[in-house]
């Protein structure tokens, strides 16, 4: 009979060629992660990113940054510069693209270049790039700012594929972060994504540990986070009055947000996440696999999210948060500044502004429990399965056949081996644009949108299965009219909007998939 010894110094070796074979296995494992990623990412630089040889030829530090922020502004004051100075921790890059839309005027570019000014009176130039003075590393005594100063190019364009606008300012400075990180001169993978006016907490530039973990775990398939967000009035000493009436239309703006995003969790729709592009994240290989940020004058962001949450996983974040401005705005055609500034303009707020109405979320759960059911039965038979009510089934297969469903249906079953690879890729075309104009049709089609005052009172009366019933107030039960007082109606919104908020929050932190 084989001895005790025996038997441990085998079960020794047999553990330590166990821990080897793992060993090699997670290094053959991490080398293709690491040949996938760099071939994935040569080819975006070399097909899709923007030419930046001429400007950044020769960039090189002895020392790499650790990470790196992308910052595009336009006619913002130069206080966000000795802000992010005082803040950002050394070895961080900050990437500024200084830009102007089509439509800017000679004293909004002025203000533009004054922040570039204001960052040499701090400074110095210690690098500029071969090709017209539009790029140049300045050193503060705090840290290193990439300039490009692309506010000269709607008149004179060096780069065929330049568009006016926020989202090439956002991909021109992503895709000089990507570049310098293939070239090692940007060691953390994550790339921020923020604004001139966004309020960043302390800790905004460590990798926050739940990405970490998950990072980890799933190797590289976090494919980008999301900070969780506040609005508040960020800009110098505005009137009392410019503020309260500021501060009601963003309230209602960040209740609309607030309320799309629980709507789409609550129907488990995998697009459950904001799209603010002052409060991302995104991961180098993810980047370069979707193509980068979209060169538009404004939802750049949204539609990148979209495309990354098909490649990896997208975590919302409980904390920390970001405080953004709510300042009515000209910069972009819609977005939280245009929004502000629509919702300022109504002569009745509580009776023009208006939400989607709760059942398109309703038809939006149904619809999501029916996909798996369609990859051995038809559409019909599926919605039945999950909703009884005929009537809701037609009106949900109008809105469906109006997206041109049979040929997603069609083609995913042709794609697929599996039910689980048929969900997938009916998901992929379902994606968050999809979702979008699947509640917009219902909206136009049968559902049209509530009144705020209707839509407060069915969040009073519980009427909307995914937000409870706030706490009490001494307000709760005003009737909302055009004769309410503005102190009231602040007080009734902000309560509503701090009851959102705290719904929002109790669903973090939140992770987005197909």
């Amino acid at each position: 009979m084989m001895s005790q010894k025996r038997l441990r110094l085998q079960s020794r070796h047999s553990r330590n060629h166990t821990k080897r074979l793992s060993a090699s296995l997670n290094n053959h494992d991490n080398k293709t992660v690491i040949m996938k990623t760099t071939k994935v990412i040569s080819k975006y630089l070399a097909h899709y990113a923007e030419n930046l040889s001429p400007w950044l030829d020769g960039f090189s530090r002895n020392n790499p940054f650790q990470r790196c922020v992308v910052i595009p502004a336009f006619d913002e004051s130069t206080y966000f510069i000795d802000r992010l100075n005082n803040q950002a921790p050394d070895n961080t890059l900050i990437i500024l693209v200084l830009n102007c839309p089509k439509t800017c005027t000679p004293l909004q570019r002025s203000n533009t270049l004054k922040v570039k000014e204001h960052l040499l009176d701090l400074g110095q130039s210690i690098w500029q790039g071969s090709k017209d003075n539009a790029v140049q590393l300045i050193q503060t005594p705090s840290t290193h700012w990439l300039v490009w100063d692309i506010t000269g190019w709607n008149d004179i364009t060096p780069i065929d594929t330049f568009v006016p606008g926020v989202g090439y300012a956002r991909k021109l400075g992503m895709d000089s972060a990507l570049l310098l990180f293939s070239q090692n001169q940007i060691t953390a993978p994550f790339f921020l994504s923020t604004d001139a006016d966004a309020l960043l907490p302390n800790d905004y530039f460590e990798l926050p540990s739940l990405v970490n973990q998950y990072t980890q775990k799933e190797r590289t398939n976090c494919s980008g986070y999301i900070f969780p967000f506040q609005h508040d009035y960020l800009t110098n000493s505005p009137s009392k009055e410019e503020s309260n009436t500021t501060s009601i239309a963003a309230s209602i703006y960040e209740m609309s947000l607030r309320y799309y995003v629980l709507g789409l969790r609550w129907a488990e729709s995998p697009w459950g996440f904001h799209t603010i592009g002052s409060t991302l994240a995104i991961h180098a290989f993810h980047y370069a696999a979707n193509r980068g940020f979209p060169k538009r004058e404004a939802g750049e962001d949204f539609y990148l999210l979209n495309k990354i949450a098909k490649t990896g996983t997208v975590i919302s974040l409980k904390k920390p948060v970001i405080t953004l401005s709510d300042r009515a705005s000209h910069r972009v055609p819609f977005g939280t500044g245009p929004a502000v500034q629509r919702i300022q303009q109504l002569d009745s707020i509580v009776n023009e502004f208006r939400l989607y109405h709760p059942s398109c979320f309703e038809w939006l759960k149904l619809w999501q429990l029916a996909i798996p059911r369609l990859y051995t039965q038809p559409l019909t038979v599926s919605l039945i399965e999950v909703q009884s009510d005929v009537e809701v089934c037609e009106k949900i297969h109008g809105i469906l056949l109006a997206l041109n469903i049979e040929k997603a249906i069609n083609h995913s079953r042709k794609q697929s081996k599996s039910a689980d690879d048929f969900y997938r890729h009916m998901l992929t075309w379902f994606d968050a644009f999809k979702t979008l104009k699947f509640i917009h049709t219902a909206r136009n089609k049968y559902l049209p949108s509530l009144k705020l005052c209707e839509w407060i009172q069915a969040i009073e009366l519980s009427n909307i299965p995914f937000i409870t019933q706030p706490a009490p107030s001494q307000l709760k039960w005003i009737q909302l009219t055009e004769n309410l007082s503005q102190k009231d109606l602040q007080c009734k919104i902000n309560h509503l909007s701090q009851h959102l908020t705290a719904l929002d929050q109790s669903t973090l932190p939140h992770t987005s998939s197909i």
